[in-house]
């Protein structure tokens, strides 16, 4: 529904009691038609299970080749679609794979596949499976020595206590800095997960727990209400048709519309909004009548329209829908997208007035997943705005670009057919011309990860679940310098190196010999290549590579070294060395080294006297097109280095904030906190 236009219909509608008493037959008659319908389509199958023949024939089937006829299986009976695995088939079917792929040289699959077994024979896992084995082993004896749940809605409390801790880091009193450490401790993943396991084990070990404590919310509390008896007379019309009367202003409405034959339903009701706060109407619900206009019949382009039109109050009426128990509530999701989004391109969302816009980056507050397709949020920033708007789910934008890679691709197959054609059409990395080779900031010859100029298979990006990280003195979070070559991130980092008391290097491993003047442990630590090679199979090293005949890398142990002296580490990395250290317990924040337009590059070159060619400056603006197309959604900061002084400034001052505010980091860091 959309916001109303400056005409307004204020007088209030009465409704004439033969127009309800003619809803109410239209519904009996309707829900009678249902009834002999359902009753018309058992009877055929009861039927078609009683029939001789077809008995005659389950008895005696005949020779030839022929199906089964579904008809006569019993609806209680279960089709095995598939066969139940035991956990210790899984784990040695895994096993079998992991060694029939390394026979066979495929070493890449064979290590996800040796993750995947890891991951499921994990200590974790193991007791999760455990507890749950012991708990139904309970429920299906009935152990008398088992006392019943205290609650079955433990994940409430949580967020009752959640609600009240948020409102005193919100006074900035004495308290909130102790309220802030129990909210981070409060609303971590463990916990969560621990109280929602502890739900599900309640309601199969005392299924009455249901029915005690209905939770029911008014305007700013929750009351509990042990004796609620719903109402089905048939003779109560208050069950079959309700008048309610909303405020409507010239703000959304906060809900949408569906049809379902000539019926218009309530599809949606949006947080915040008039719908939801009145309490009155809820999804499933069908409009019958709004301020004397009959909606049965309309589309929704016409409900839109006509309720665009309308303020003041509204004289609704309508009948409810039986609605199932709801499920329970869902703890606000913290995500960052990894992509650009805007309603008013979005021929899908079910109203563009109620859709929120957001670009890459932006944090974002889901509220409600009750939809599989559309979830309603805030914008970091923006909670307090009354009304949530829509976003695509995860599923839903997931599909949508699967769905727009797979028909590029069958263009592209269609088009240019040609050999060794990729399926998804991807862009092929310009060959490098061979130079010379470059050396780092230490003085050890530039590499890059193995593989380092093959792309990855594309990955299609939705969101990122993030939680708040609070700064730690204990811990300096690594800043990672990402560029094109060429652009300054050498300077940058050299001017960071020289407050010595606050910056450091990670010391690089080699398996070279080691030289008369070079000390073990500060030039480079020395190992053999065997362990070199052992380690790098570990995944031990953010970046290696070989240089006439002997291995260099940076290890993640040697950028902790740094960290655990109480200083920050400052890299220059490739970009596809993140994947391996996002994924440790260091928390790196990744900086972007961008150049600036052509012109401005070509400017900066003549002010500070240096030569260029014309195509390198093109070469390197194309290069950072590139990494910010495939690694953007990985960058937390992008420095455009126009002018070295300036970007210098602001990189300090964007390291200094890290060590005071807080910041919204991938939520499976907080595991490692």
């Amino acid at each position: 529904m959309v916001s109303s236009s400056p005409r307004a219909q204020t007088r209030s509608h009465d409704v004439d009691p033969k127009r309800i008493k003619a809803y109410s037959e239209q519904l009996r008659q309707r829900k009678e038609a249902e009834e002999r319908i359902a009753a018309q389509n058992e009877f055929l199958r009861t039927s078609l299970r009683g029939s001789h023949k077809l008995q005659a024939l389950e008895s005696n089937p005949p020779n030839t080749t022929s199906f089964v006829n579904e008809a006569y299986e019993e609806d209680d009976e279960p089709s095995h679609l598939y066969q139940l695995v035991d956990y210790q088939e899984v784990c040695a079917a895994l096993s079998r794979v992991q060694k029939a792929l390394g026979s066979i040289g495929e070493s890449g699959l064979a290590a996800r596949v040796a993750g995947a077994a890891n991951a499921l024979t994990s200590p974790g896992l193991r007791t999760a499976l455990t507890t749950r084995s012991a708990v139904l082993t309970a429920v299906r004896h009935k152990r008398p020595a088992l006392t019943p749940p205290q609650t079955q809605r433990a994940t409430d409390r949580l967020k009752d206590c959640i609600d009240v801790l948020g409102s005193h880091t919100a006074s900035g009193g004495e308290t909130s800095g102790v309220a802030a450490e129990l909210l981070s401790i409060l609303g971590g993943l463990e916990l969560e997960n621990l109280l929602q396991a502890h739900d599900q084990a309640a309601a199969l070990l005392d299924p009455s727990c249901f029915a005690r404590g209905k939770r029911n919310k008014t305007a700013n509390h929750v009351t509990e209400n042990d004796n609620f008896q719903p109402t089905n007379s048939p003779d109560d019309t208050s069950d079959t048709i309700k008048i309610i009367k909303i405020e409507k202003t010239n703000e959304p409405l906060g809900a949408t519309v569906r049809n379902e034959g000539e019926a218009v339903i309530i599809g949606r009701i949006v947080r915040g909004g008039a719908a939801e706060k009145s309490g009155l109407l809820h999804e499933g619900d069908e409009l019958l009548e709004v301020n004397g206009v009959s909606m049965r019949g309309k589309s929704v382009h016409e409900v839109c329209q006509l309720l665009g039109g309308l303020a003041g109050t509204l004289s609704v009426v309508l009948a409810p829908r039986a609605r199932p128990r709801p499920p329970p509530a869902h703890r606000v999701l913290h995500v960052r997208a990894h992509f650009d989004y805007d309603p008013e391109d979005d021929v899908y969302i079910p109203c563009r007035e109620l859709g929120i816009s957001f670009q890459k980056g932006d944090v974002l507050h889901v509220i409600s997943r009750e939809d599989p397709n559309w979830w309603q949020a805030f914008r970091e920033g923006e909670e307090d705005q009354t009304l949530a708007g829509l976003i695509p789910s995860q599923a839903f934008q997931h599909q949508r670009e699967s769905m727009k890679l797979t028909l590029a691709g069958e263009v592209a197959a269609r088009d240019k057919p040609r050999k060794g054609g990729t399926l998804l059409c991807a862009k092929k990395p310009p060959r490098k011309k061979k130079g010379k080779k470059a050396t780092s900031e230490a003085g050890y010859p530039v590499y890059s990860t193995s593989g380092g100029d093959e792309y990855e298979q594309e990955e299609i990006l939705t969101y990122e679940e993030v939680g708040l990280y609070y700064p730690r003195a204990s811990h300096k979070r690594p800043i990672v310098l990402i560029g094109p070559p060429n652009i300054g991130r050498h300077e940058l980092r050299q001017r960071l190196m020289e407050d010595t008391a606050r910056f450091a290097a990670a010391v690089p491993h080699t398996s070279r010999p080691r030289k008369d003047h070079e000390v073990p442990g500060q030039d480079y630590h020395f190992i053999s290549r065997t362990q070199f090679e052992s380690d790098i199979l570990n995944r031990k090293f953010v970046e290696h590579g070989e240089y006439e005949k002997a291995y260099y890398g940076t290890s993640l142990e040697a950028i902790r070294e740094v960290v655990n002296s109480g200083k920050i580490c400052v890299l220059n990395l490739h970009p596809q060395s993140l994947k391996i250290l996002r994924g440790s317990d260091l928390k790196p924040y990744t900086v972007f080294v961008a150049p600036p337009s052509l012109e401005k590059l070509r400017q900066k070159k003549i002010r500070n006297g240096e030569a260029y060619k014309e195509e390198e400056l093109k070469e390197i603006i194309a290069t950072a097109r590139d990494m910010e197309l495939r690694w953007g959604h990985l960058f937390d900061m992008i420095i455009i280095n126009n002018d070295t002084q300036r970007a210098y400034q602001q990189l300090v001052n964007e390291i200094n904030s890290l060590e005071r505010e807080p910041q919204w980091v991938p939520a499976h860091w907080l595991k490692h906190t």
